[in-house]
Order: C-alpha cells, then sequence, then structure tokens
C-alpha cells in the first residue's frame, strides 16, 4: 500500500467511512505515467463523444500520421491541410478545435510549458479558454495527465452513477451539492473519483 493511499484511507476513516471502506476493499489505483501535454489534450479532443474503442483508433491514426512527418506538435496541425486530417476520421469541428489548441499553443508557450508549475485552478481557466474544451476535459487533464491530488468532476456521468449507488444523491442532483459533499474528502478528491469510478465495475 504506497504513502499516498494510505495517507487517503486515513482521511476518510475520519470524513467519509463508507468509501473508505470501498477504497480499502480496491486498494491503491495507479495511473499511466504523464503523457506529453500536448499530445494528452489532443486525444482528449479526439475522444469526445464517442467510445473508448472508436477514440482511441481515430488517435492512433492520428498519431500514424503525425509520426511520418516528425511527430504530433502544434506546427504540424496548423501547417496540415484540414481535408487531410478529416479523412483520418475527424470531424470538421474536432479539427477545428485541434487548430484552436495548436493555436493557443504557440501563442501561450510559456504558459504551457510552465503547467506543472501552475496552480489548477490556473491551468483550468487556461484549458477552458480554448475553443473545444471544456471544464470536464481539462479536469480529466489534470487528474491523469498532471496527477494532480485534489481535483473533482461535479458532472462526469461516472462520478453522478457512483455517487448515486453510494450516497443519497440522484441524477438530477445539481452540481453545487456534490461540489460541497465532495469538500469531505479534500485534499484527496482526485483518488476519490479514482475509487468511485471502480465502484461502479463492482
Amino acid at each position: 500500500m504506497n504513502e499516498l493511499h494510505e495517507a487517503f484511507i486515513a482521511h476518510l476513516n475520519l470524513h467519509d467511512p463508507n468509501l473508505a471502506h470501498i477504497a480499502k476493499k480496491q486498494g491503491p489505483i495507479s495511473i499511466d505515467e504523464p503523457a506529453n501535454h500536448f499530445h494528452a489534450l489532443c486525444r482528449a479532443i479526439v475522444g469526445q463523444q464517442l467510445s473508448t474503442k472508436a477514440a482511441a483508433t481515430i488517435y492512433g491514426r492520428l498519431n500514424d500520421w503525425a509520426n511520418e512527418q516528425n511527430g504530433l506538435s502544434p506546427e504540424l496541425i496548423l501547417s496540415s491541410d484540414p481535408i487531410q486530417i478529416r479523412q483520418l476520421g475527424l470531424s470538421h469541428q474536432k479539427n477545428s478545435y485541434l487548430i484552436a489548441l495548436s493555436q493557443a499553443w504557440i501563442e501561450q508557450k510559456t504558459e504551457f510549458a510552465d503547467l506543472d508549475s501552475l496552480e489548477n485552478e490556473a491551468i483550468l481557466n487556461l484549458l477552458c479558454s480554448i475553443k473545444g474544451i471544456g471544464s470536464w476535459t481539462a479536469q480529466m487533464f489534470l487528474i491523469f495527465t498532471l496527477h494532480r491530488s485534489d481535483v473533482f468532476a461535479p458532472n462526469d456521468l461516472g462520478i453522478k452513477k457512483a455517487m448515486e449507488k453510494i450516497y443519497d444523491f440522484t441524477m438530477a442532483s445539481n452540481e453545487k451539492s456534490r461540489e460541497e459533499f465532495a469538500l469531505k474528502w479534500s485534499p484527496y478528491r482526485s483518488l476519490a473519483c479514482l475509487h468511485l469510478w471502480k465502484s461502479l465495475e463492482e
């Protein structure tokens, strides 16, 4: 059992015995090694409103195409024919989102180079200012790419389902009530999300 998980369990024992019981049973949940930041956001855009399998297929095509041209980069996206990118399976809208991300990446080079040192709120504001990136995508980036430990995604479908299953919430419960409830998990809200998602598999 790693130290972060132990600290999380100790916190839950005091503040949320229900989730403590679930998290103890599940054990530590690992996250993949951090990905290239730009690549991770491209993949998130590609995967919007798609099944995991479809998203992986289309992103794989994009990545294979990019690797034939020195790799996926903002410069490659901006210099490429949009028709060529759409032939990989991306919609016109998602292509426009990739272009918006690439433009922002170049225009705000300093901010994006310093993502690891920025506070969560600053990153959320930076990412959500880009066309095609909303709160959910930014929250997933914080959890799975930057490995921030205290991020909560109140409107994630899986989180809503898990909170309905474990607590006195309904799918129609408002965002503010879920956010206020999740404060009891701070400063480990990302870990709480991981265990809530995993609880749906049981």
